[in-house]
């Protein structure tokens, strides 16, 4: 096909992505479903220009404005592809929030945590996400798969933050693997993978993944307890959760439960909630950590959408505090970089629940800058030894945010 044709295609998809509210790679999709013409070739093309100018929508916007290109569309292919050496020396007289792709307060409010990296946060959300693999370590070691993948020609690296992590360096589908299908490996950001590990479960520990979603970390954590604990993955909507057995029985797991409670813990009495050794909350957020993979959280998000996710997560916490026991560990997390909906939310919680208190992450939790590949200012996001901010830039994750406290007294 035409390069013509290919940007007139990524045109109109992504207007369409950006007028609606469903994410943008189930309507990618859809679009190429029901675009049956469009071949494998020409189908990656587009997807890439698309999510590339979704990523880069405020810098493709200028671009295209300067220099009177069609679309922004256009503005996206010459900033990812320019054959033709256009002079774009105009981009560093834009203001910053526009060269990194944010919005100007979202960049001043990351500031408040990076006052020197907050830029370079944002400009690596501009690539895409790699695929991450999590390694079933209870059924086979990490060398062995990397060896199988390698030996396939899928070039990969071990992961620098999470011993059961593999970076695969190519573009590639790896659902229909025999690996995956036989449950010897998930796909799991690396800084997903840490939340699991910040937990730091004892074999036979019961542990209650509160907001469990598809289940991935509750069958990290049964990866970690040699399946031999006993793990509620609850929520409240049953589409969220229905593919956990399905993905627990490929991975061999048996000590993942699925529970949709309608009687949620606000409305039982003391005696009637459930004391559990670790709660995990990874509680609902904006998403900000993962713009690599979804862009258009950061251009629709306000002030005031983010305050009602603060409001969310401090609901969410008071309503799953009381399922821990005395001794017992909570670990709260999200997938945002916002400072409102990290240390600020732990912060307003610990004030507000003396019977709780900070409890030192595990060893290995947070990563030293003689890990490889991390930038030497890993400091920066070290908020404090009981919770952890990882991002693009400083470790090459998704922004994930994670906090471990402790019930000292009922």
């Amino acid at each position: 096909m035409q390069l013509s044709s290919l940007l007139g295609h990524s045109a109109e998809l992504v207007r369409i992505i950006r007028k609606s509210p469903q994410p943008g790679d189930a309507i990618a999709s859809e679009y190429f479903r029901s675009k049956k013409y469009l071949g494998s070739t020409d189908r990656r093309f587009i997807s890439g220009l698309v999510f590339h100018t979704l990523r880069t929508l405020s810098l493709s916007e200028a671009i295209a404005t300067h220099l009177g290109l069609e679309d922004v569309v256009h503005g996206a292919h010459l900033l990812m592809d320019n054959t033709e050496n256009v002079d774009l020396s105009f981009i560093a007289d834009l203001p910053l929030h526009v060269q990194v792709n944010t919005q100007e307060w979202l960049l001043k409010s990351t500031q408040k945590r990076w006052p020197n990296d907050a830029a370079e946060v944002w400009r690596a959300m501009m690539t895409s996400a790699p695929l991450t693999l999590r390694v079933n370590l209870r059924r086979v070691s990490r060398d062995s798969v990397m060896n199988r993948l390698t030996d396939e020609g899928i070039s990969c690296t071990a992961g620098p933050l999470s011993p059961a992590a593999i970076i695969v360096n190519q573009r590639v589908s790896l659902q229909q693997h025999p690996l995956y299908v036989g449950g010897f490996v998930e796909i799991q950001d690396e800084g997903s993978q840490l939340v699991g590990y910040a937990c730091a479960p004892n074999e036979e520990d019961t542990i209650l993944d509160a907001c469990a979603g598809a289940g991935g970390k509750s069958l990290q954590l049964a990866d970690m307890q040699n399946d031999k604990g006993r793990i509620t993955a609850h929520d409240i909507e049953w589409n969220r959760l229905k593919e956990v057995p399905t993905r627990a029985n490929r991975a061999g797991v048996k000590s993942v439960w699925a529970s949709v409670d309608e009687k949620r813990p606000g409305r039982r009495s003391a005696k009637e909630i459930a004391q559990y050794d670790i709660v995990l909350v990874d509680a609902p957020c904006s998403g900000l950590g993962t713009v690599r993979r979804l862009p258009m959280p950061k251009w629709r998000m306000s002030e005031d959408s983010l305050k009602r996710h603060v409001r969310k997560q401090m609901s969410v916490l008071n309503e799953y505090a009381p399922h821990v026991r005395e001794g017992g560990i909570l670990v709260y997390s999200t997938c945002s970089i916002m400072p409102q909906e990290n240390e600020d939310v732990i912060e307003k919680f610990l004030q507000d629940h003396p019977e709780f208190a900070p409890d030192t992450l595990p060893t290995g939790v947070i990563p030293s800058s003689h890990h490889i590949g991390l930038k030497p200012d890993v400091s920066h996001n070290v908020i404090s030894s009981f919770s952890f901010q990882a991002d693009p830039f400083h470790h090459g994750t998704d922004g994930l945010f994670m906090a471990r406290i402790k019930r000292v007294q009922t």
